[in-house]
């Protein structure tokens, strides 16, 4: 069995920039979150990143904005969940647990409201 070392904190710093220059780009994106074995602080060399992105609103279809608002280059591998906050009403709703919970557990990493 083979082992590979993971340098979490340079995939937590790139992660950092990442964000915020997302954020810059994309003035519909109202928050983003990070769920998965990355928040909970369990990467494994195989992890990747999962991050929910909260939009204000989209005219492109859900699996357009997933590669639209994925990375070019990263360390490791990185799901992005993109959602708009009607979606998120309608399927929350709806009772989807997958949405319920990563808004629940997942860690705030950018907003653009204040903090309260």
């Amino acid at each position: 069995m083979k082992i590979e070392y993971l340098d979490r904190e340079a995939v937590l710093e790139a992660l950092a920039l990442f964000t915020a220059e997302l954020a810059e780009m994309h003035p519909e994106i109202q928050r983003i979150l990070l769920f998965g074995s990355y928040e909970r602080g369990i990467p494994l060399p195989s992890s990747d990143i999962d991050l929910f992105i909260v939009l204000s609103e989209s005219d492109r279809r859900f699996l357009d904005r997933t590669a639209f608002y994925a990375p070019d280059r990263f360390p490791v591998g990185v799901d992005i969940f993109p959602y708009t906050e009607d979606e998120l009403e309608t399927m929350l709703n709806e009772g989807n647990q997958f949405v319920r919970r990563a808004l629940e557990t997942g860690r705030l990493l950018f907003s653009r409201d204040p903090a309260p």
